[in-house]
């Protein structure tokens, strides 16, 4: 069975009880009456406890049979937050999942992404199948549809440039593979769909995150200032203009981007959800380090992000976290930081934070992370 594990059954049945967005791609449900598997905040009419079934991935969910939501839209979900610590097993299922997620398998084979993380094909597919219950191959294919379904849906693009744009290799093998998975052709979607006007050379795209989400040190952070950031970007030779603005009341961020980038599509939205640190699960960094001695400052800064970073990378010889928490040395600031692990990158932002408000300074809250200006692929380029 390649449902989530029993112990966390009560749990999920009671996040979906709740529509708790807390849990929003964390798992998903599927419901073993309609054959569908929905976020655990869909609107739709509540299933009983009996026809409920658990996933850890919404690939594990179609490789049981399910198919997205058309209501609360799977393939819009932020990703899971990195766990950490993790065994050399997980830190591989991971890094892998997120080459998968940036194209790494379209045109290209599971022995050359396991030659590049240095390891057999053999053990990266037991890999994935411990940490997300499903092969490289269909891990990467429930991707290529998701994309696809959310081009077909918020996008007016010719059939031809959504297939290749989500990463498939023909029209016809795009075809074949969404009706075999979804039971209708990829035409059906767009029945009765009006979708919203964009400017010419440009789409527009959405990116979800769990709330709340400190938008304004983000942005300071990455060297924009409110409300919104504009970078040129350059991926696998494809250039482009991005912009990137925060939609508070629904969670998500706002995203243009040049039609020039199309084709590196895949890269380029994970590392957009990378930098941006959309998959982080603030209400559990939060509560963390709320107990471990920075609740005032998680009050002040509710769902700070760490853009482009480990979650638990810490500088202690760096002199402005050591003013901030009141200490001297590295020594003393590595000491106090114990209690922090593993989200000591959130509690040193936050410690930048208070250092700037304190000296009442405009400057960057993260002087650390001034390098992260652009958005760069997670993949190695393949020019």
């Amino acid at each position: 069975m390649v449902s989530a594990p029993s112990s966390h059954r009560d749990a999920y049945q009671l996040a979906v009880d709740a529509r708790d967005p807390r849990f929003d791609g964390v798992f998903f449900v599927g419901i073993t009456t309609t054959r569908v598997y929905c976020r655990p905040a869909c609107k739709s009419r509540l299933a009983y406890d009996r026809h409920r079934r658990f996933f850890n991935s919404a690939a594990a969910a179609e490789r049981a049979g399910f198919r997205p939501c058309l209501r609360c839209r799977p393939e819009l979900a932020p990703g899971r937050g990195v766990a950490t610590p993790l065994d050399a097993v997980s830190r591989l299922a991971q890094l892998a999942a997120q080459r998968i997620a940036a194209g790494a398998l379209n045109g290209r084979s599971v022995a050359e992404l396991a030659a590049e993380l240095r390891v057999s094909a053999r053990h990266l597919r037991r890999a994935l199948e411990r940490e997300v219950s499903v092969s490289p191959l269909e891990l990467a294919q429930t991707h290529r549809l998701l994309l696809a379904k959310r081009l077909l849906v918020d996008t007016d693009l010719p059939m031809t440039r959504v297939a290749y744009a989500s990463g498939f290799q023909s029209l016809r093998r795009f075809n074949t593979v969404f009706r075999e998975q979804y039971r209708m052709a990829p035409s059906a979607l767009r029945h009765g769909r009006v979708t919203p006007a964009r400017t010419e050379g440009s789409l527009g795209l959405t990116l979800s995150y769990r709330p709340p989400l400190a938008w304004e040190p983000l942005l300071r952070s990455l060297g924009s200032e409110a409300p919104r950031c504009e970078r040129s970007v350059q991926i696998e030779g494809h250039v482009g203009v991005v912009v990137v603005e925060n939609s508070a009341a629904d969670s998500h961020l706002v995203v243009e981007i040049s039609e020039s980038l199309l084709p590196v599509l895949m890269s380029l939205i994970s590392g957009l959800r990378r930098v941006f640190d959309l998959d982080a699960e603030p209400a559990v960094i939060d509560a963390h380090l709320s107990a471990s001695g920075l609740a005032e400052l998680v009050r002040r800064w509710p769902g700070v992000r760490v853009p482009g970073v480990s979650p638990d990378a810490f500088d202690a010889t760096d002199r402005v976290l050591q003013r901030a928490a009141g200490v001297t040395s590295a020594q003393a600031l590595l000491t106090r930081a114990e209690r922090w692990r593993p989200w000591r990158a959130y509690a040193a932002q936050l410690l930048r934070l208070s250092r700037s408000e304190e000296r009442g300074s405009v400057r960057n809250a993260a002087a650390t992370h001034r390098h992260v200006t652009s958005i760069t692929p997670i993949m190695p380029s393949r020019d």
